[in-house]
């Protein structure tokens, strides 16, 4: 009867109604304790909850994390134990549990002490392909849900890990450089287990402690990636060139490693990268175009399955957006991304990415919008013939002119304001002589500028009554990855006050000037940082310079002494005009 059981439970898997109902129905549970308890059918048991892993993801673990936890020391410890070919089967089993586990609520325990020993035997032997493969997806999964420190569990030896990430690379290339396309297809899970494992290995170097690494170790790991990554671009050249293949899950993973490599490293195979831009950006635009009407209909309710959606679709162009900044800011690489109309690509993914932050507050949105304001400020500087006429620069500038003077209105959208100043004060200086949008509008978009430059900094008076300048309470947990782009705002909106005569008004009203004098009177650059005294004075002067009534106040606020005093020649040339 049990056995008749398990036949209706694996017949109602075949549907997502059946698997909705054995999630909502605490079916998951039940079959985890039937496996470790040992009960009749046990096997079978686990084989549906893997099947449920691998169709439901995390959704089965909602409310059983706990069952999780169990389930995985459970197969830790058999793991652990088996010494024939079960235990290579026992991989693939765990991994699929590990990549189904709500990342968030994983406790490392000492199943992943065990999995690490047993791997990390394992990868030292001498391994067929069907023992090595299983071996690195485990391997792979492990760093996805645990993350790199994992592999680094011993602090006296990263061998583990280089040796992973060798093997890794290893291969990487033996996939791409000597199979067919349909082969590679058919290796889609191996690849994308390998890619996923190298992307957390470059995230974890960039961003992650040291490693401890010695110069011989380095040079190992990178001319390792550099073979990997060139396997990878030759894989996408030979696609590129093959009218047949059209985009796939496959080639879609290939183009997401390769902007996490791009997005650390541009200057090895930097030819290669040149040579396969344009179908990057191909690529990217196929995916974007699949992704945003995948999006629009399930906004429209044509998803109606509890399960996720299993889509060939992935957004890569979000994942190339680190990479495009630096290549933009190389004459050659912009030059091409100009010619294939990315600028146009890019507009068009700026639009979409707002419109999912509006509606959300999506994280990788912002990311996205601040990546691209990076990505356009480079084309602003060195393409200003083109960011002068064309109409993506246009709309790009209407739309910031009108959404800074809200956006600034909430502190948390802080970095994104600080980008979208710079990039419109920017845009606004090369775009002056022909500018569309109503004056009105540019006024608010300059009274919330001011807002932003004037707000960043404050006064405090020490205990000797020193008056020192500090990063305001509100910019401080934004600092890091602000400052540049306040210095940059600082420059730019002094190369606009020549453009417009009646933004003296803008400036006067919002009661800075008597603030600036006041600053610089009382703090030197013995008690703050002299970048940003020099930035406040070169600002006063082309204050002075540029508009008699802000000149007359900054009279009246004791200017001139203060221009004598501090030696600022500047200054006080142009309050003697």
């Amino acid at each position: 009867m049990v056995d008749d059981c398990y036949d209706c439970l694996f017949a109602l898997m075949t549907t997502p109604t059946g698997r909705s109902q054995m999630i909502d129905s605490n079916t998951v549970s039940k079959l985890c304790e039937t496996y470790w308890s040992r009960h009749h059918g046990y096997c079978r048991a686990l084989e549906l909850v893997v099947a449920l892993c691998s169709q439901c993801g995390k959704l089965i673990w909602k409310n059983n994390m706990d069952k999780w936890h169990r389930l995985v020391e459970t197969l830790a410890q058999e793991f652990k134990e088996n010494k024939d070919d079960g235990k290579f089967e026992l991989c693939e089993k765990i991994t699929v549990v590990l990549l189904s586990a709500m990342k968030e609520n994983v406790q490392v325990g000492p199943w992943s002490t065990v999995i690490y020993r047993e791997l990390s035997s394992i990868l030292q032997s001498k391994l067929g392909k069907s023992q090595r493969e299983p071996a690195l997806k485990l391997s792979s999964a492990m760093v996805d849900v645990i993350g790199v420190s994992w592999a680094l569990s011993d602090p006296q030896n990263h061998k583990f890990l280089l040796l992973l990430v060798h093997l890794t690379c290893i291969e990487v290339r033996m996939m791409l450089e000597d199979q067919e396309y349909e082969q590679i297809v058919d290796q889609s899970s191996l690849l994308s287990s390998c890619y996923s494992l190298l992307e957390n290995t470059i995230h974890y170097m960039t961003v992650g402690p040291s490693m401890a690494l010695d110069d011989r170790q380095i040079l190992q790991l990178h001319s390792a990636m550099v073979g990997a990554f060139n396997a990878v671009i030759y894989f996408l050249d030979t696609v590129s060139k093959n009218p047949v293949v059209l985009p796939s899950p496959v080639i879609y993973a290939s183009v997401r490693v390769l902007g996490s490599w791009l997005a650390e490293e541009t200057t090895a195979l930097r030819d290669e990268v040149y040579s396969i831009l344009p179908y990057l950006l191909r690529v990217g635009h196929q995916s974007f175009k699949e992704k945003k009407e995948l999006t629009q209909t399930t906004n429209s309710g044509g998803n109606k399955s509890p399960e996720p959606v299993i889509t060939n679709s992935v957004e890569v162009l979000r994942f190339l957006l680190p990479g495009l900044c630096h290549l933009s800011a190389e004459e050659k690489s912009r030059k091409i991304l100009i010619e294939n109309e990315g600028h146009l690509l890019l507009g068009q993914y700026f639009s979409h990415s707002w419109a999912s932050f509006s509606e959300r507050k999506n994280r990788e949105a912002e990311v996205a919008m601040t990546t691209m304001c990076g990505i356009f400020l480079n084309l602003t500087v060195l393409e200003v013939a083109l960011v002068t006429t064309h109409q993506v620069f246009r709309e790009l500038l209407a739309f910031i002119i009108t959404t800074v003077p809200t956006l600034a209105l909430d502190k948390s959208n802080l970095v994104l304001t600080a980008n979208f100043v710079v990039l419109g004060t920017m845009l606004i200086r090369q775009q002056a002589t022909h500018l569309e949008t109503p004056q009105g509008e540019v006024s608010l978009f300059f009274s919330a500028v001011v807002k932003f430059l004037r707000h960043a900094h404050c006064k405090q008076v020490v205990e000797n009554g020193t008056v020192t300048l500090h990063i305001s309470k509100v910019y401080e947990d934004f600092w890091e990855q602000i400052s540049e782009l306040w210095f940059l705002g600082m420059q730019a909106f002094s190369a606009c006050l020549p453009l417009f005569p009646w933004l003296s008004r803008n400036i006067l009203s919002s009661g800075w000037i008597p603030e600036l004098v006041d600053i610089l009177r009382l703090v030197s650059v013995n008690t703050a940082d002299t970048e940003t005294v020099t930035s406040f004075r070169q600002l006063l002067t082309e204050l002075v310079k540029q508009y008699p009534t802000i000149k007359q106040l900054v009279i009246e606020c004791g200017g001139y002494d203060l221009a004598i005093k501090s030696g600022m020649a500047d200054l006080e040339n142009n309050m003697k005009r």
